[in-house]
């Protein structure tokens, strides 16, 4: 960790507000059992704290997703890890960590839908519904910017940058980090933190 974030949501802002949606997604569920999706690994600090406010039995599942390059110009995304996930008939909440473009996001409903589940909802920690290029949102947010930071980087509550920050208690940001010299910028615009340089492996992290 090079820097000390700006705060951006407190502790006890984000304890508040997983406190009040706990409940709320219980009720849309109508006290059925959920098979809960997480996407890796930015979501583990939000998905344990949100499932236990949830107040309804549920099992656990893990997702990881990447961004990956076709030549020049195009760009695909590709499931990197989903073990063995219940999906048909059952009541499915994704968690996801950032919800910018909506690319990943769509790619995801797709595939789940596939399986057909009996509901699909997803509930993100940060929202950034300015930054659409697809038409696609989350049922539920902890938070959402409708005006986000400038050339900023969120992390902390589980939001990496390069690994760091994780373990921030707080949600925060960073100045955008430059790219290294005689680097090309490719914006693929991953989900997220709306297109993080490719020279750091856009893994879903």
């Amino acid at each position: 960790m090079t820097s000390r974030p700006d705060v951006l949501f407190t502790p006890e802002q984000i304890a508040r507000r997983i406190a009040e949606l706990g409940p709320e997604i219980g009720r849309a569920f109508e006290s059925r059992e959920i098979c809960v999706v997480g996407l890796m690994k930015s979501c583990l600090v939000f998905m344990a704290d949100l499932i236990r406010a949830i107040p309804l039995d549920m099992s656990v599942h893990f997702l990881r997703v990447k961004s990956v390059r076709d030549g020049d110009k195009s760009s695909r995304t590709e499931i990197m890890y989903e073990a063995s996930i219940p999906y048909e008939g059952r009541d499915i909440l994704v968690l996801d960590d950032i919800i910018d473009t909506g690319i990943t996001l769509n790619f995801l409903l797709e595939h789940i839908r596939e399986h057909k589940p009996r509901t699909l909802k997803v509930c993100a920690l940060v929202d950034k519904p300015g930054e659409r290029k697809i038409d696609v949102h989350p049922d539920w947010s902890v938070f959402t910017l409708t005006d986000p930071p400038v050339d900023r980087f969120i992390v902390g509550y589980g939001l990496d940058y390069s690994e760091s920050y994780r373990g921030l208690p707080y949600i925060g940001t960073i100045p955008r980090p430059a790219l290294p010299v005689g680097a090309r910028k490719i914006n693929l615009s991953f989900e997220g933190q709306g297109g993080r340089p490719t020279d750091l492996e856009d893994l879903r992290s």
